[in-house]
Parts: structure tokens; sequence; C-alpha cells
């Protein structure tokens, strides 16, 4: 590792260097060569290499060929996420309760994790304060959460379909890959999408996008309500505030 025998002073340079290469490289749109971090650092090429092999050993960087080039680990990729979330749902809170309370249900946050759609955030109308459980809960694969897979590109949706296949989860529900393809085109479009009333049973659900600042979906906001205490008019009232909302915590906004 960096600076195992190193005296302190070449220990902080080394960890100096280190974070001006991470600086460089989380600033970059895509992956930097070899030759543009040692122009930009001027670093001797035993140092520079050194220091490139440990960052990608503790999964801070990763290493590409043909040419050489880095970016970002999955350890970066980790805190990012983690301070990320962090500001989104401090963001996310009074918007959660405030739709639960005018809309006298339960609001959600939702992301995906893994392959897992899970409840990350969620409070029902007269509660104190919006809960964040230790183990969040995990949504239908093919439910209202489904709608994080509208932006997901082709690999995403492979691994997705591997881990749990429509025909298997969400066939019963969507009757074909189709009507469900068309339910996430829909969602992308306006969005904001509600679970058909013929698949939602006895609950009304809507979700919009969050989305980050690359235009890529980072999370839904969800409102959940038994469908016998609704009507077409107040329906359509609470798609707009969801819509609002997901607007409101998105990037973009």
């Amino acid at each position: 590792m960096i600076g195992l025998h190193m005296p302190r002073y070449n220990l902080i340079q080394s960890v100096e260097r280190s974070l001006d290469i991470l600086e460089l490289i989380g600033n970059s749109t895509a992956d930097i060569r070899l030759r543009v971090i040692s122009n930009r650092t001027c670093l001797k090429n035993t140092t520079l290499h050194n220091i490139l092999r440990t960052m990608v050993a503790r999964g801070f960087l990763v290493k590409r060929r043909n040419p050489i080039r880095y970016n970002l680990g999955p350890a970066m990729l980790s805190i990012r996420r983690a301070q990320r979330d962090c500001e989104l749902f401090q963001q996310a809170r009074p918007v959660l309760m405030n739709l639960a309370n005018s809309f006298v249900g339960e609001a959600m946050l939702c992301e995906c994790v893994g392959v897992y759609m899970l409840s990350m955030l969620r409070v029902a109308a007269g509660q104190l304060a919006v809960m964040q459980p230790h183990v969040p809960s995990r949504m239908n694969h093919y439910g209202i959460a489904s709608v994080l897979q509208a932006y997901w590109d082709k690999h995403q949706l492979a691994h997705y379909e591997k881990s749990f296949p429509f025909k298997q989860y969400g066939k019963n529900k969507w009757g074909s890959r189709e009507k469900f393809n068309r339910f996430l085109a829909g969602f992308r479009k306006n969005r904001m999408a509600m679970m058909p009333v013929r698949l939602s049973g006895d609950s009304f659900r809507v979700a919009a996008p969050i989305l980050g600042p690359g235009g890529n979906m980072v999370a839904i906001v969800c409102f959940i309500k038994p469908m016998g205490q609704t009507n077409a008019a107040f329906r359509q009232k609470c798609c707009q505030a969801v819509y609002k909302a997901g607007v409101e915590l998105s990037f973009s906004s």
C-alpha cells in the first residue's frame, strides 16, 4: 500500500497526489487515458503507476485497456451514491409528508438497489415523521415500482429479466410484455404513471421519476391509497401533485 514505509512528508504528498488524480478523473465525463493523467499531474512514471495500481486495488478506480485509461471505481461510486441519497432524502422528507397529509394516503421514495426495488422512505397521513427503515421493504417486481425500469438501458433490462423473468413474475399481472412496455413508455413520456385500475387491485397507485443531473432516473416518488377512497377527480389531482413532487426533487428542476 502507499506509504507503508514512507517518511511522513512523502506519505502526505502521496495522499495529495491521489486526491488530485481522483479530482481529475471525477470531473471528467469519460475515461481518462494514462498519458493525460501523467501530463496533468507531472508525476514520475514509477510514482504514478504505484498510486494508480493501489487505487485500482482498493476499488477507487477502474482500469481499462487498449488504450489504458481510468475511471471512478465502485468504492467512489458508492460514496457518491451515499452522499446523493443523504441529500435527496433530506429534500424528500417534507415533500413526502405533504403528499401523505394532503391526500390522506401513504407516500414513498423508492430506489433500485442491485436487482431489488426498495422503499427507502415512507410516511402515512398523520405520522409525525418520515420513516427510513434499517431494512428497506422490497416492492413488487412488476408493480408500481417497476417504472424504475423505464430509463434502463438494454443491459440493465437483460440483467433484471434474468433475475426476475417477466414470464414468471409479470405475465399474470400484465398479460403480455407489450402491454408492460407501453406502460413504461407512457411513464417516460409523461413523467408520471398511474397503475392501471384493472391491475392495481384495491389500491390507487401513482409514481413519478426523480431525475439526476444526466437525465437518468435515480429514484421515484410514489403515492398509494385504497381505491374505494378515491374518485376520478381525486386521482387526477393526486397524479398532478405526484408529478410536481418528482419535478421538484429532480436535479434538473
